[in-house]
């Protein structure tokens, strides 16, 4: 009898969200350990039965949410700390409604405006570099109308200052928050003129 693959092929929808729900699912259940390698992106293609733009944008959710580690020209892992809270699903966390959703937005700019401010006075050369590249995906991501690659960058931004905070409690509850907010930003980033408003609110960050 053959080794089973791990992996299944996905039935259409959002095939990115898909990929990432799959590797998750594979991480709590233990499938794929802390520090274990993912094939090869041409194999998983085809075994996840997506586009390599698609398992590419999964990948960067799943880096910035903290499972998993790219090393370019080498491979990807699941990360040794793998972020567990991170994986959790929102109705773990609280039921979704529109005052919860209210209750995180607020939570959620009260701690950025502590880390923004903390990534001002402690953040390097390096951690500003890496918020400015998320500033510049999320730029090019609104003005190409691409709503997931907007979540995506916006991920990549509010982990970014987090991390340059210098206080990893805040940049894991920012982590958390931003993880909660997930499916809130699809809805909000799809709306008539959010898109471009989100620069210089970012900006002002």
């Amino acid at each position: 009898m053959g080794k089973r693959d791990l992996f299944t092929s996905l039935k259409p929808r959002r095939l990115s969200d898909g990929a990432v729900d799959q590797v998750v699912a594979l991480v709590q259940s233990g499938a794929l350990a802390p520090g274990a390698k993912l094939p090869p992106e041409r194999d998983l293609v085809v075994r996840l039965g997506v586009s390599r733009n698609s398992l590419r944008e999964a990948v960067r959710i799943l880096e910035t949410m903290g499972i998993l580690r790219v090393v370019p020209g080498r491979g990807t892992w699941v990360r040794e700390d793998v972020n567990q809270r991170a994986m959790q699903p929102v109705t773990s966390w609280l039921p979704v409604h529109s005052r919860d959703a209210s209750d995180l937005l607020e939570m959620r700019e009260t701690l950025e405006v502590k880390a923004a401010a903390l990534a001002a006075e402690r953040g390097t050369d390096e951690d500003l570099a890496l918020i400015s590249s998320c500033l510049d995906r999320l730029h090019s991501a609104v003005e190409a109308g691409d709503a997931e690659s907007v979540i995506a960058a916006d991920a990549c931004f509010h982990e970014a200052v987090g991390a340059a905070s210098g206080n990893r409690i805040l940049a894991e509850s920012l982590l958390s928050l931003n993880n909660l907010q997930a499916e809130t930003r699809r809805v909000v980033v799809s709306l008539h003129g959010r898109l471009r408003r989100m620069i210089p609110e970012h900006h002002a960050v």
